[in-house]
């Protein structure tokens, strides 16, 4: 059965875009945002010496996000106001492509919760873009990622909506702006 919440939007595209930055910022104007689960998962994984991480167990970090994905999804379904995540489960399917894995429960996964059909998409900005402890992979790459996350969300009918890079601010409210003249209720 579709679970299906008008009122979560998904920011997503090229790792390093700006996204985190932009959810801090809607944070501190009181929208509830959800963290993208990758970085966490990474974190603790790496804090407990776990094999839930791309470099020894791709698969098992890919299913660790799917539940994460799949808790943050379900643990904000009673609230009507926006919801904003720093990714949607959609995402996960690039996520299981990129490692090579067999990708048919994040494909039915994301048929089945279901996000405001329209997305807001950051691309990948080399003047911008930092790697650490959680983010490996070079810009070349994570901007290769972003393309496969636009199409996937694409191929599912969502609308995708590339978001300006402006200052914080400016593509905070470009962003509150096209959620508040959404019929999401």
């Amino acid at each position: 059965m579709k679970m299906i919440k008008n009122n979560y939007f998904i920011l997503s595209g090229a790792m390093g875009g700006g996204k985190s930055a932009i959810i801090k910022h809607l944070r501190k104007k009181n929208y509830i945002c959800i963290d993208e689960p990758a970085r966490r998962i990474l974190e603790e994984q790496r804090s407990v010496v776990g094999n839930g991480v791309p470099e020894k167990d791709p698969e098992l970090f890919c299913q660790l996000m799917l539940s994460r994905s799949l808790h943050q999804f379900k643990s904000n379904a009673d609230y009507e106001g926006p919801v904003i995540f720093d990714r949607g489960i959609p995402d996960l399917i690039a996520y299981a492509d990129l490692f090579g894995i067999i990708k048919n429960v994040y494909m039915n996964a994301a048929k089945i919760y279901l996000y405001n059909k329209n997305v807001f998409m950051f691309n990948g900005i080399e003047e911008i873009y930092t790697t650490d402890n959680e983010r490996k992979m070079d810009f070349v790459a994570a901007e290769k990622f972003g393309f496969k996350v636009n199409d996937i969300y694409k191929e599912l009918g969502y609308n995708v909506t590339e978001v300006p890079f402006l200052s914080e601010e400016e593509r905070s409210e470009f962003i509150i702006n096209m959620i508040e003249h959404l019929n999401y209720k």
